[in-house]
């Protein structure tokens, strides 16, 4: 029996969003966050690191702040959480998103390299303490007793795709499927990309079979919410402005590096299984 990924999210009460970096809250899930917490649900969102290696903005920091980049940011997520409605957010590594007995860890942006457009890919600096480099279990453990503790009724993550490819994604999603699997726990995977043509149901185009596929849903009335959210990292990308007719495509942005990209205001789920 295929069982559909909305019904489980439209029937839960807490919701625990797992995402890699400061941003990817507001431009993967924000106009789905937006419509939970705008109709009662609790979301609490955990984000793996703390953006250190993003590139900046130009003109985006103040000369006289001096704050490194990850204070920065994490003013930044403050700010779009609120927007967002978001109830709580943690930090992988930092309690109560931290493994009982062990001492605090800090899980390093692991950077990345564009392989060609649309497709990211590790960086060459990435060093030891990265998020991609750092002991899989150690970050499995800590997803887990943060599941513990709030006690989600369903996981939203990325899928096997990462959005785009970044390794920091891809490696949120592996300790998303790993701290699910261990705590019983559904995990709702987001869609990689935008919708298919006409993908009001279950999208078999990639070749999975209908239960692996996405049923997407649209976010009508998240447009302003999901735009305040994402002008609130100044640096990190550009609002350009709204797309599609009557702007219900989503939200036109530049990123720091020059590429164009579309906030969406609709999602693609499936249950991962």
């Amino acid at each position: 029996m295929t069982i559909d990924p909305w019904q489980l999210l439209d029937e839960a009460s807490t919701v625990l969003a797992v995402h890699a970096h400061p941003d990817d809250e507001s431009l993967s899930t924000g106009a789905l966050i937006a419509a939970l917490t705008a109709s009662g649900t609790r979301v609490e969102l955990v984000t793996a690191t703390r953006g250190e290696e993003g590139e900046v903005v130009p003109g985006a920091v103040e000369p006289e702040d001096t704050r490194p980049l990850e204070l920065i940011r994490e003013a930044e997520i403050d700010e779009a959480t609120a927007t967002l409605g978001i109830a709580a957010r943690h930090m992988l590594g930092t309690a109560p998103a931290l493994a009982a007995g062990a001492d605090p860890r800090v899980y390093r942006d692991s950077g990345m390299q564009w392989i060609r457009e649309g497709l990211a890919g590790p960086s060459d600096t990435t060093g030891p303490d990265s998020f991609t480099r750092r002991p899989l279990e150690d970050a499995v453990a800590d997803l887990v007793a943060l599941i513990e503790h709030v006690r989600p009724d369903v996981v939203v993550g990325y899928d096997d795709g990462g959005t785009y490819g970044h390794p920091d994604h891809v490696q949120a999603h592996h300790v998303a499927a790993a701290a699910c699997t261990r705590t019983g726990t559904p995990m709702l995977e987001v869609a990689s990309g935008e919708a298919p043509e006409g993908a009001d149901g279950a999208d078999g185009a990639d070749g999975r079979s209908a239960a692996d596929a996405f049923l997407w849903r649209d976010h009508p009335g998240t447009g302003e919410t999901v735009r305040r959210a994402a002008e609130s990292y100044r640096t990190q990308l550009g609002v350009v402005g709204w797309a599609g007719p009557e702007r219900s495509d989503g939200i036109a942005i530049r990123h720091v590096g020059g590429q164009d990209d579309l906030v969406p205001l609709r999602t693609g789920l499936r249950l991962r299984r």
